[in-house]
């Protein structure tokens, strides 16, 4: 999940982030009012920032030499769209390409392996990577509204889960029993409960009609059963952000973020996603347990210290038995946003992308150094 999307039913087609964007833009202009925001230190350093073109990660001095890319929808864009540890090493998705094993190299840069797949995630939106099985399981599907290539002109139909291993090097196609008699409908949502139990959300549309249906999809057994809508949606996350289902300190923690930020607008939910190294699933914490629209907070659990990227480029941390604090990253271009984070190796690893509703222009990441 990212910034803007409907959770259930017809949810798809909107562009994640903007409603984030949004908001921070009118209550940076005071139209408005939220609650007084702690004020941020200056970035300690710019860190190094690499651009997204041709399917690799290239270094740019500063963001000001990135290079022009023409707009594209964020479902087809060549971005990172999530990232998952596995053992040691760090897995990239990125948009319409495949996945990337982000390392560093003897002098201490980046370096990258490239696992790239024209015939599998060309014109696909990548949602989600799963570790799992010494591989990581990766989950995509066709978005038939946005989209530039028509869905009888794909070289491959009926993906929406691969497994790619890490002793192979190679991808394998997982399909879910439901996929296998209906190559038509796609996976548009995916609700992992486990490492090997995903609740599936599947769409069918033509030209007359848009129908869901849902399961519940064993990728260890490849057993499947058929599952209600409310089933789903409560495996989307704890519908909450405090009370007794939700931990004391990262109840604390989510109410400082949301003192950080615009009210919602009506209808609207905050939800908190929140990944860790130890971890291999992300769990999320919704203040509404459905909502038309909904502004995600990436969160990092890095050994207890919790970190959260807000939607206006600050990141919000706080260590055990310590007070909040609001670090200011590097300033961004307006429409560029920040997406992501990660703590790996000694850095902050920031995803970034330049938005324009539904589209999405040049984008890449920023590892940006971070002594916790």
């Amino acid at each position: 999940m990212r910034g803007l999307r409907k959770i259930g039913a017809g949810h798809r087609g909107l562009r994640p982030g903007l409603l984030g964007a949004l908001l921070a833009a009118i209550a940076a202009a005071g139209l408005v009012g939220c609650s007084a925001r702690a004020p941020a230190a200056p970035p300690a350093a710019t860190g190094t920032w690499f651009q997204l073109l041709s399917g690799t990660l290239q270094p740019l001095a500063d963001l000001a030499a990135s290079r022009p890319v023409a707009r594209a929808p964020w479902t087809v864009q060549s971005r990172v769209a999530d990232m998952a540890f596995l053992g040691n090493d760090l897995y990239a998705g990125i948009n319409g390409i495949g996945l990337a094993v982000l390392g560093r190299d003897p002098q201490g840069g980046l370096h990258v392996t490239y696992h790239p797949d024209a015939l599998i995630f060309s014109h696909r939106t990548l949602t989600t990577l799963i570790p799992r099985e010494g591989g990581v399981t990766v989950h995509l599907y066709y978005n038939a509204l946005l989209n530039d290539t028509l869905r009888q002109d794909l070289s491959l139909a009926g993906i929406s889960f691969v497994t790619f291993s890490a002793n192979l090097n190679d991808y394998a196609f997982l399909v879910p029993p439901f996929q296998r008699k209906n190559p038509d409908w796609e996976a548009v949502g995916l609700a992992p409960e486990s490492q090997n139990s995903f609740d599936v959300e599947w769409k069918f549309t033509d030209a007359s009609e848009t129908r869901f249906q849902y399961t519940r999809f064993h990728a260890d057994t490849r057993a499947e059963e058929p599952e209600d809508r409310d089933t789903f949606l409560s495996a989307l996350g704890v519908p909450s952000i405090d009370g007794p289902s939700v931990p004391s300190g990262l109840a604390t923690f989510f109410a400082a973020c949301r003192a950080q930020l615009p009210a919602q607008p009506a209808g609207g939910a905050l939800v908190f996603s929140l990944r860790s190294r130890e971890s291999p699933l992300k769990r999320s914490y919704r203040s509404r347990k459905e909502s038309e629209t909904a502004t995600v907070v990436p969160v990092f659990d890095d050994g207890g210290t919790l970190l959260a990227l807000l939607p206006d480029g600050r990141l919000l941390s706080q260590a055990p038995g310590r007070s909040p604090k609001v670090v200011r990253l590097p300033n961004l271009p307006s429409g560029f946003q920040y997406t992501d984070l990660v703590v790996w190796n000694g850095s902050l690893l920031l995803p970034w992308e330049e938005q324009a509703f539904t589209d999405v222009a040049r984008a890449g990441i920023l590892v940006y150094p971070w002594a916790g």
